[in-house]
């Protein structure tokens, strides 16, 4: 397993940040049957060894926030005549699995290795060409076969799986996520995870303004996402009379600021679960200009006086960009178009003034300190 950015921090918050990773790998593997599974920590590599399974294994980890990259390996001696040997049996199984007409040999090696990686390159590539038959090809190969040699042993491998990369789960600590369970608020949560941010879905039950069925999606969603979550414990957040409340914004605030007002009211919401749950910022499913509430004239009237960190990591994608990302990362399930609010207006403001929702500020408030939530573990 890889690890990147890690390595770029210090000595101390490498060594708490790599440790962290390590913790997380081995729950993970224990999620995946895996508890037996030997984790060996050296610098820019995590070695695991399972007695079967490997591939399985592999795949498991690529959901470890902070790991690059995994492959299923072979790992042997280090004696380029064992190299050989082993890279030229690999190629003829693999090779022949695939229906491979051409391959490359990738070799890395580190510096105090008496034989160079081109060289490695080279010498492995002869036999593994006369062995197999295969054409040579260093731009677009059938089969790559890898050799990576460090200090006392060497790894071959022939499949470099990709992780999410990022920071360790929460070594940045707390937010508050409003979770709709739609796809932008779940790829947001997604991404501030994977840059270390520990998240705390809140979701506002709008009944009767959506259905049962939204209402058991956003569960379904959450439960697909407690995957991503190394810990054995995942808490959500269920606004438990956010109908009542939205009821109350649409009789009394004018019909074209009623978005306005509901999103107002939720970040008020969720600054009330900053305060009491240890939190440090907000983070929203946000893209600019996409719907009308998202608006940069919008966004700034909800936002006025929320005094912490609203992040917004989707605000440069588009609609596309963001489904998917969702499919990749396996929020299928995010995938089915919410239902439209019933409290949506039918023209709603898309460029508000800045001072719109000044005169319902004291309304908005008392609304939030009235805000009523249950917290619920995830399994």
């Amino acid at each position: 397993m890889r690890y990147g950015e890690i390595t770029l921090k210090g000595p101390f918050v490498r060594s708490r940040m790599e440790h962290m990773l390590v913790e997380h790998i081995r729950f993970r593997l224990a999620q995946c049957g895996f508890s037996d599974a030997d984790v060996v920590l050296e610098r820019g590599r995590i070695f695991v060894y399972v007695d079967k399974g490997v591939s399985d294994a592999a795949r498991c980890l690529t959901k470890v926030f902070g790991v690059v990259s995994v492959s299923p390996s072979i790992e042997i001696d280090n004696d380029i005549d064992v190299i050989k040997d082993v890279a030229v049996r690999v190629a003829l199984a693999v090779s022949k699995e695939r229906g491979a007409k051409s391959f490359a040999i990738r070799a890395r090696r580190v510096e105090s290795y008496p034989i160079t990686s081109k060289d490695i390159e080279k010498i492995v590539g002869q036999v593994v060409k006369e062995a197999t038959g295969l054409r040579v090809d260093l731009v677009s190969s059938d089969l790559e076969v890898f050799v990576e040699v460090r200090e006392r042993c060497a790894y071959i491998y022939t499949e470099v799986l990709k992780g999410p990369g990022g920071l360790p789960y929460g070594v940045e600590g707390r937010c508050i996520a409003l979770f709709s369970g739609g796809v932008d608020s779940t790829v947001a949560m997604w991404m501030a995870a994977k840059r270390g941010c520990e998240v705390i879905p809140v979701h506002m039950v709008a009944k009767p303004f959506y259905s049962d069925k939204a209402f058991e999606r956003a569960i379904n969603v959450l439960k697909a996402f407690r995957e991503w979550i190394p810990r054995k414990e995942f808490k959500a957040v269920f606004v438990t009379n956010y109908g009542e409340l939205l009821k109350r914004i649409v009789d009394s605030v004018r019909k074209r600021l009623v978005c306005l007002a509901c999103k107002r009211l939720m970040l008020l919401i969720a600054l009330r679960l900053v305060r009491e749950l240890g939190a440090k910022a907000i983070v929203t499913g946000e893209s600019l200009g996409q719907v009308a509430s998202q608006t940069l004239d919008n966004m700034h009237v909800i936002s006025r006086g929320i005094e912490v960190p609203i992040f917004r990591p989707l605000i440069g994608f588009d609609k596309e960009e963001i489904a998917s990302l969702a499919r990749s990362l396996g929020f299928e399930k995010t995938m089915v178009n919410m239902p439209q609010c019933a409290a949506l207006p039918e023209f709603p403001e898309t460029h508000a003034n800045a001072n719109a929702l000044d005169i319902y500020r004291e309304f908005l408030e008392k609304l939030s300190q009235e805000a009523v939530w249950e917290v619920v573990d995830i399994k």
